[in-house]
């Protein structure tokens, strides 16, 4: 099993985090493959582009990623840009065959939304290799 590079394992809840700014820890989490389906889903463990997710993100709630197709897009658009952050050596469209990054329209829009809440941020390379303690800052 290969570490997150977009969330790490500590009991919080990607979405929760990213949709309520709610960054307190959860008794059980589960993990949710971001780009998913049967050859997919494996390059997602490979690549680490993995979330954990409370059971009401996962499956259950109005903004579950399994009930909610934006929010799986907005999911798979973040997983597509850290992958290409972390792995620039690699092109996204060879090895998952679809692209998920919004157009400029949606981002120009979600960028505005961005600069008025407080906001949320991907994982440093150090604390994806455990060097680093992990801290989520407010920005």
């Amino acid at each position: 099993m290969s570490k997150s590079i977009m969330h790490q394992k500590d009991g919080s809840c990607y979405l929760c985090m990213r949709l309520n700014l709610d960054y307190d820890t959860h008794k059980t989490t589960e993990e949710h493959h971001v780009v998913f389906g049967v050859q997919n889903r494996t390059k997602a463990e490979h690549y680490g582009l993995k979330v954990y997710l409370c059971h009401e993100h996962h499956t259950e709630g109005k903004y579950a990623v399994h009930k909610n197709y934006k929010i799986a897009r907005m999911l798979q658009n973040e997983a597509q840009m850290r992958f290409e952050a972390v792995h620039p050596e690699l092109d996204w469209m060879s090895v998952f065959g679809r692209n998920y990054k919004q157009d400029e329209q949606s981002v120009a829009t979600s960028q505005e939304t961005e600069d008025t809440e407080p906001g949320f941020r991907f994982l440093e390379e150090e604390e994806i290799n455990g060097t680093q303690e992990s801290r989520i800052q407010r920005t």
